[in-house]
């Protein structure tokens, strides 16, 4: 086949069942509570003209949490492919995929960035439109035709404790892929798995009946994903009454605030039935809601209790030590046996591989014991009660 017809490839295609692969099945819905379901593209654009400031109007008054936003992953999971590093250092490059007799090769021009298969196409001319993921652990590339809302989670991800691409995990079912599909190049998606995969990856994305074009997509998780729309509430401030334009969104108990975060992070409602141990390890909030430092303390844990929810995640463990410390001190509480003065997080959230070297923090905080417990591992996929 020797040019792909981009759209005729997107829009003929037949999809197969699956989401990006940090989400393997049950995805999220990708537009916030607050957004309204507007039909039209230019009802949509309309809408997010009107109602939303963008991170740098927040910045004005809050430049604290402003720059601390700047350094976590949240500012930078979902940018332009073409205008980033990697596409750069793609160019005029190859990559041999290493479970198939394939070869692709990339190249950046003005127009975008582009991938082809070596001795089909006579150039790249299939468009990349994203990088998804802040780099902490890894980069996956994804496209979305505009026109159909249909897209691909490429096969070539990179991951940040190799330094280098590989194979995007779970791609190993496409190994055999059909030629002139979309399985070529990776996992198809239909449009509400798209969608879903790039929503947890933004501030807002359109509902299906509007096209997911560029303009339509407020990228990244900006401050307006946790707050709601800002404008009216910028307008106001600059008049000297922020007060008189309320937050939209409200977290007035730990529970609240966790559910948000849950929306991506995963609790019980929305994690996949068939989830091994170390898939669960990276849905925290379903853990933390288990956890006996929750249930036992009236439910007044949330991720804010240990993390700065608009800074990057800290990696000084002396700090996470003293916040459990907090609790498990006094004369009413039994001193750890094992470890007085240890490291809590080693014994009671041990990091749990996933794939390619990419670890979590179990965050169910439970005794070493139970962790490999059939009763408490969590492992769905058995049947086991958690």
């Amino acid at each position: 086949m020797s040019r792909w017809g981009l759209l005729a490839v997107l829009l003929g295609v037949i999809m197969v069942t699956g989401a990006c692969f940090w989400w393997p099945s049950s995805p999220v819905s990708s537009v916030p509570s607050f957004a309204p379901q507007y039909g039209s593209t230019d009802q949509w654009l309309s809408y997010l003209d009107q109602h939303f400031a963008r991170d740098e109007s927040c910045r004005e008054c809050h430049r604290q949490e402003y720059d601390a936003h700047q350094r976590s992953g949240h500012s930078r999971t979902a940018r332009w492919m073409e205008q980033t590093d990697q596409a750069a250092e793609l160019h005029g490059t190859h990559y041999p995929d290493p479970r198939r007799q394939q070869v692709l090769e990339f190249a950046l021009r003005e127009e975008g960035f582009f991938v082809g298969v070596r001795g089909t196409d006579a150039e790249p001319i299939f468009p990349v439109h994203w990088l998804i993921g802040s780099g902490t652990h890894a980069h996956t590339p994804l496209s979305i035709d505009p026109v159909s809302g249909r897209g691909v989670e490429f096969r070539w991800s990179w991951f940040a404790g190799e330094c280098a691409w590989g194979l995007t995990p779970d791609h190993e079912r496409f190994d055999d892929y059909r030629e002139g599909t979309l399985e070529t190049f990776g996992r198809p998606m239909d449009q509400q798995q798209a969608l879903a995969c790039l929503g947890c990856h933004a501030t807002v994305t359109p509902p299906r009946q509007v096209r997911p074009t560029r303009q339509a997509i407020i990228a990244n998780i900006g401050c307006e994903r946790c707050h709601g729309p800002r404008k009216a509430h910028v307008e106001q401030a600059r008049l000297g009454r922020p007060e008189d334009s309320p937050p939209l969104l409200t977290y007035t108990t730990p529970e609240q605030s966790i559910r948000q975060c849950a929306q991506c992070h995963r609790d019980e409602s929305n994690t996949p039935a068939d989830s091994k141990p170390e898939t669960l390890a990276r849905y925290q909030p379903y853990g933390l809601l288990k956890s006996r430092c929750y249930l036992e303390s009236d439910k007044s844990l949330s991720c804010m209790t240990c993390h700065d929810p608009h800074d990057r995640t800290s990696t000084d463990r002396t700090r996470y030590i003293q916040t459990c410390l907090k609790c498990h001190t006094g004369p009413a509480q039994t001193p750890c046996s094992i470890e007085p003065a240890g490291d809590c997080v080693k014994c009671h959230m041990p990091a749990v591989e996933w794939v390619s070297g990419i670890k979590f923090h179990d965050h169910w905080i439970r005794r070493p014991t139970e962790i490999n417990s059939p009763a408490t591992r969590g492992d769905q996929s058995t049947g086991a009660t958690p």
